[in-house]
């Protein structure tokens, strides 16, 4: 209500002053007072229209620079203005409106160090002189943007004429939204397995490495070798048919990442993510038969991953997952026993571990071939009474590893369970 007064007051007071001059004109006469008169005549005819003047004719539209983003990196956002009709405007100032998502930096390996993602206010504003322009482009860079699913909100205007009499502002509705997925690094994972009956070799390793013991022959599979092909029973059965090794018996694997964590947003859930997402591109890649499932505020379960579509799947959920701060690990994980197959290797990663994890793993150990426990925690919070619970858990076979800011530091990191 009160811009509208004074907008109305503003038109009226241009009206008045152009009646003044034109008075003064009519009844003074002469050289002087018309050549005030026509002197400021264009500039009152200039501030009218712009006092009327809409500026809800902008649109605009943003392009990030590259379509694969990764946590940590860095990204252009290319904002476009377009309007349809040609105003001449002496200026216009740009500001952009961040997301609460956007607030706050990736630093890679550097957040390892101090567990804090720092808080930053990010902040945008241009002036531009677009004139008679229709459309121009500007470009602004993002640092260090943070894994999520970025929305952008509206796009601040402002505009006004030479004196700053005349000054006008609007919100331009321009929705947009970019991706950042999880980054991910080098994992060197070898596991030993220690049971050996059918179907579950001594000693194997995740590797990409085969047995020369055939098992039988499959279809083929995508990833499979072209010298495990078997071209007699190709030619005999009219389709593609690989052999099918010990190994491959023996190497079903299942990852889980837990989502649950009453901490909220934090370094050790993004590491956690982390972790996963390149276990989980390691072992994917090679010729294990795995399985994926997200335990948390979205349940997402991903059997036999093999294809790329799978791999884009989970990684598409990675990007958007939140930790879920009001489950309970231990309730979640004895719903899903009934789904995890049998004798297979169980790897779990973790932001959290205490006495009721412990405890769900050690209901779960009998059933595995062989359970790896992952933790992501600084070396400060691996305190003496988790070390307690993580020796229990490996007098009784589980494999603990806490991942802290020494494991991080390492450009590839080891497993060897």
């Amino acid at each position: 209500m009160k811009e509208k007064l004074l907008y109305v007051g503003k038109f009226l007071f241009l009206i008045l002053l152009f009646a003044i001059l034109f008075s003064y004109a009519m009844f003074q006469g002469g050289f002087v007072s018309w050549f005030l008169f026509y002197a400021f005549l264009p500039f009152l005819i200039y501030m009218t229209a712009l006092l009327l003047y809409p500026l809800s004719d902008w649109k605009v539209t943003r392009r990030p620079s590259k379509r694969l983003v990764e946590a940590g990196d860095s990204v252009v956002i290319e904002l476009e203005a377009h309007r349809s009709f040609p105003f001449p405007l002496y200026y216009m100032t740009i500001e952009e409106s961040f997301p609460d998502t956007l607030q706050r930096e990736d630093r890679a390996r550097e957040k390892f160090v101090s567990w804090d993602e720092p808080v930053v206010e990010r902040t945008m504003k241009q002036v531009l002189f677009p004139w008679f322009q229709k459309t121009f482009r500007l470009r602004y860079r993002l640092e260090h943007v943070p894994r999520g699913d970025h929305h952008f909100g509206s796009v601040r205007v402002r505009t006004g004429d030479f004196f700053g009499f005349v000054r006008k502002e609007w919100e331009i509705d321009s929705e947009g939204q970019f991706l950042v997925y999880p980054s991910k690094r080098k994992v060197s994972f070898s596991l030993h397995s220690r049971a050996f009956e059918q179907g579950a070799t001594a000693s194997r390793s995740f590797k990409e490495k085969q047995s020369n013991m055939v098992a039988g022959l499959r279809e083929y599979a995508p990833g499979d070798r072209m010298s495990w092909v078997d071209w007699k029973a190709t030619a005999r059965k009219n389709k593609m048919m690989t052999k099918e090794f010990e190994q491959e018996k023996s190497s079903e694997s299942f990852l889980i990442l837990n989502g649950i964590t009453n901490e909220g947003p934090s370094v050790k859930f993004e590491g956690a993510i982390e972790f996963a997402y390149s276990l989980l591109h390691t072992l994917s890649r090679q010729s294990q038969d795995l399985s994926f499932l997200s335990i948390g505020n979205e349940r997402r379960l991903v059997p036999a991953i093999h294809s790329e579509r799978q791999r884009e799947m989970i990684r598409y959920h990675l990007a958007k997952l939140q930790p879920d701060e009001t489950g309970d690990f231990p309730k979640e994980i004895a719903k899903e026993h009934t789904s995890l197959p049998k004798q297979a290797v169980l790897m779990i990663v973790s932001a959290t571990f205490d006495s009721g994890i412990k405890e769900s793993l050690l209901r779960l150990a009998p059933y595995c071939k062989q359970l790896l426990f992952f933790v992501v925690t600084p070396e400060e919070e691996w305190t003496f009474e988790n070390q307690k619970l993580a020796k229990e858990l490996r007098d009784r076979g589980v494999y603990v590893k806490a991942l802290t800011e020494k494991e991080w530091a390492h450009a590839e990191m080891e497993v060897k369970a």
